[in-house]
């Protein structure tokens, strides 16, 4: 619960520090007093949208700071364990607001974003403004409140992973099936060309020894001659370059027994005449495999003109050819696996529509239980808040069949009979202001038993009501700060009879700055402000014996008080 509240240069408030009761409390004041700035002031600390424009003029930042008491088993614990945070029985929030716009959070000293805070705090506080019974009249809300009161948040987000699965699936195999055709033309291309290239074999450097082998076969006849002509000049003329060689060896030898100075140039002569010898040897090789075949140079000439022709009609040259079969069969593989794809989406969209089918029907049916039941408990509500309604919560699927929507396929609308025997019709159409706020109230009392937040504000939830059923709306109040905490800003003196603490808000003007104050009444106070709100701005002995009767009455335990959910006992309107 709420603990104490202390608010710091925030709008027109100077400085607050308020301590709140476990049960009921009451905020009352003068209208223009300044009881919103109080409820705007714990909105930042539920992590609402800070302004600069609420820091108050003239100063560089707001502070403000709750304490809440926390049990071990309350959401809010888990919460803040699974972000990492370790915290005892209390917690402490407090948000620094700038003029400049930037702005602190920290959790028990820690800093935390506000994101994470409104995480934690949805836990703890649940806000009901003074426009927030106009929620009923929109479209989505209806769904919402019922899934609430159902507790199906935990079916309604398998269904939402289902449906973001499904829509994402259908997304993409929408996109595949739009380049379906651009796909399989480039697929269609790509057989042929890898068809082509594999077809011509084309090995890396093929090419440059084509270009030499051909250089050879168009020159055979002439290198021939010459190799056959150095090798008679070497081997087999008379006078040859090798007999000759061996001549001269075998006379440096003699002499260099003679003359020592000689057996290195003997040497050499011996080298020359095996390098000869290894020359004339190679020529005849290479003679006898030297063969001149017209057919191969014509082979060798067309292979050469298919490869430049590849070439030319894909932009490349040399080694070029066989990397650009590599790259092209690869993108055939990759375009067979987008095909392939496409018929594994096709069954992925069909698996999660089933899904999405029985997540769908399970919730329609859930609903339909939890619509019956809601219905009962708010109409036991309304009984007790003194309207002679029937509350109907009308559900319908969507039109086309097999068609999902974000949250199923129901459309949930409240419905209200405000008088026997007239036909039920949409909130929107019929409920006043006092209605709507008597309604909202019932349901925030039926969902506050599920939800299990240990406290509830309500800003003016009292508005376009009063005489007998004010002082039924604060029974009502009464009734549920029995079992939670209350925060109530209200202007009914019916209401705020019944407060275990009462606040009063003020405002007042001093050397032209105007000041919002607030603090906890005593006793004598409260009685006192009880008769004004009875009276008006003269407080007269009659309004203060008014007032103390009225206390006195509202702290009498009713039906109600005592048993704050007794079962319906009137018939069907």
């Amino acid at each position: 619960m709420l603990r104490d509240l202390r608010i710091q240069d925030f709008a027109l408030i100077d400085q607050i520090h308020l301590t709140f009761g476990s049960r009921l409390n009451v905020l009352t004041g003068e209208t223009g007093a300044g009881k919103s700035i109080l409820i705007d002031a714990v909105t930042m600390i539920l992590g609402g949208r800070s302004s600069p424009e609420l820091v108050r003029s003239g100063k560089e930042e707001a502070v403000i700071e709750a304490a809440f008491l926390l049990e071990g088993d309350s959401p809010a614990v888990a919460e803040l364990r699974s972000m990492g945070y370790e915290l005892d029985d209390e917690l402490v929030i407090r948000r620094v607001l700038t003029a400049s716009g930037k702005g602190r959070v920290y959790l028990n000293g820690q800093p935390i974003t506000v994101g994470m805070l409104a995480q934690v705090t949805g836990h703890l506080v649940d806000l009901h403004g003074q426009h927030d019974h106009q929620s009923l009249l929109r479209a989505g809300t209806p769904l919402g409140v019922l899934d609430a009161y159902g507790q199906l948040d935990a079916l309604v987000a398998q269904y939402a992973v289902t449906w973001s699965a499904w829509t994402a699936s259908r997304r993409e195999l929408d996109a595949l099936g739009t380049r379906r055709a651009a796909r399989d033309r480039e697929s269609a291309l790509l057989a042929h060309e890898i068809s082509e290239l594999a077809d011509a074999n084309v090995k890396v450097g093929e090419h440059e020894e084509l270009d030499r082998e051909r250089g050879i076969l168009s020159q055979t006849e002439r290198l021939m001659d010459t190799a056959r002509r150095a090798y008679e000049r070497l081997y087999q003329r008379e006078g040859c370059l090798l007999g000759e060689a061996r001549t001269t060896c075998e006379e440096l030898e003699s002499l260099s027994i003679v003359d020592g100075r000689l057996s290195e140039t003997a040497e050499l002569a011996r080298a020359a005449v095996v390098h000869f010898q290894e020359v004339a040897e190679r020529l005849r090789g290479y003679t006898d495999g030297l063969i001149h075949d017209e057919g191969r140079l014509g082979a060798v000439e067309t292979r050469i003109h298919d490869l430049q022709r590849l070439q030319r009609k894909y932009g490349v040259s040399g080694d070029d050819l066989a990397a650009m079969l590599a790259t092209k069969q690869a993108r055939h593989e990759a375009l067979q696996a987008e095909a392939d794809n496409t018929v594994n989406l096709a069954v992925q969209v069909d698996e999660h529509r089933t899904r999405l089918g029985t997540l769908a029907a399970k919730l329609h049916e859930q609903r339909l239980s939890a619509a019956a039941r809601l219905e009962t408990a708010v109409d036991t509500e309304l009984d007790r808040l003194k309207m002679a309604a029937r509350f109907q919560v009308m559900m319908e699927e969507c039109d086309q069949p097999g068609e999902f929507g974000q949250r199923g396929t129901d459309r949930v609308e409240f419905f209200i009979r405000t008088n026997p025997g007239e036909p039920s019709k949409p909130l929107r159409k019929i409920a006043s202001g006092g209605e709507l706020s008597r309604l909202m109230l019932a349901l925030k009392t039926v969902l506050a038993q599920i939800d299990q937040v240990p406290t509830l504000i309500f800003d003016e939830v009292d508005a376009g009501v009063g005489g007998a059923v004010a002082e039924i709306v604060g029974r009502r109040l009464q009734a549920i700060a029995a079992r939670r905490q209350v925060l109530c800003v209200t202007h009914l003196p019916q209401v705020a009879s019944g407060a275990d603490t009462h606040i009063l808000v003020e405002k007042s003007t001093s050397r032209s700055r105007t000041t919002t104050r607030a603090r906890q009444l005593a006793p004598k106070d409260r009685v006192r402000e009880i008769a004004r709100m009875l009276a008006g701005e003269e407080v007269t002995q009659t309004a203060i014996r008014h007032a103390e009767e009225l206390i006195r009455l509202v702290s009498t335990p009713s039906l109600d008080h005592a048993n704050p959910n007794p079962p319906p006992s009137r018939a069907p309107l």
